[in-house]
């Protein structure tokens, strides 16, 4: 008896070490709603389904780093691109995404960026999970909001983020977080197609981190001045200055109204090189006025 069940044990041994470990694929999904700050009758918040019009990102849980994502519930691993384009968006009518989230504490979580493209309004969800099934995003008018869309220098062509803001909006700033360094390299930001560098202009990205406008007082020899400007000229007036007692330059702020009709103002970003290929986000800070 006890050589049999030794033969046996061996033998489910060698099976067990032979059958490949197999990955934590998780599918997960979720409805986006859209709240612009009404309620019903019953005091909850009037919630508007969004099933056109969002883009989203999938980041490994606390990083800026994108998941490998495949068809929900598929029968095998058919591939999806991350991030998720409101064309492919708009054929799920929902997010819906399989991953094996890189989550070494949990195994269960992933980072979301969800981002309206119809106005720029947008959500970080952390620790998405498999039980999460709801997104709301805020969407008040007269309030300020961060909105946040991600930029990857894949060619020097002006190249459309997709986030349209509407009329009667107005633009506070525009920063950009380089996560991907491009040595050398710049970032150009405004509308497509209308004002290609109206909110920032040849804007470094050659450091990691969220990018500061070189515009700041230099002290000269003969006089303190201010260096050129990386905003653009739809978010601040600038003369360059010098190190002369006649040319100390300066900068005055003027913002961004959006008045006109919504195919115009479309958010756009140039890369100036794709030697150093950089990537990281373009964060955009505005308000709806009505």
């Amino acid at each position: 008896m006890k050589k049999r069940f030794s033969i046996l044990t061996a033998f489910l041994l060698i099976l067990l070490t032979a059958i490949p470990a197999f990955a934590a694929w998780q599918d997960m999904s979720a409805a986006v709603h859209r709240w612009s700050g009404g309620y019903n009758s019953d005091g909850s918040p009037g919630l508007l389904r969004a099933t056109t019009g969002i883009t989203y990102q999938v980041l490994a849980k606390g990083s800026d780093t994108a998941e490998t994502l495949y068809a929900f519930a598929s029968k095998g691993l058919t591939a999806k691109t991350n991030p998720v384009t409101t064309t492919v968006f708009a054929t799920d009518g929902e997010i819906r995404f399989r991953v094996d989230p890189t989550d070494s504490t949990d195994d269960r979580y992933v980072d979301l960026i969800v981002t309206d493209t119809v106005g720029g309004y947008s959500v970080v969800v952390k620790n998405f999970d498999k039980y999460t099934h709801t997104i709301v995003i805020d969407e008040r008018p007269n309030i300020a909001h961060h909105g946040l869309i991600w930029y990857s220098a894949s060619t020097t062509d002006e190249k459309s983020t997709g986030v349209t803001f509407v009329a009667d909006t107005f633009i506070h700033d525009v920063r950009t977080e380089v996560v991907t360094t491009s040595t050398g390299g710049t970032i150009d930001v405004g509308l497509a197609s209308n004002d290609s560098d109206g909110y920032l202009n040849d804007r470094s990205a050659a450091t990691a981190g969220y990018t500061a406008d070189t515009g700041v007082v230099t002290g000269g020899s003969t006089i303190d001045y201010t260096a050129a400007t990386t905003y653009g000229a739809l978010l601040y007036t600038a003369i360059t200055g010098s190190d002369a007692v006649a040319t100390n330059g300066g900068r005055s702020y003027l913002g961004h109204v959006i008045t006109t009709a919504a195919a115009s103002n479309v958010l756009a970003y140039t890369a100036s090189t794709t030697t150093n290929s950089g990537a990281g986000y373009i964060h955009y800070f505005f308000t709806r006025m009505r």
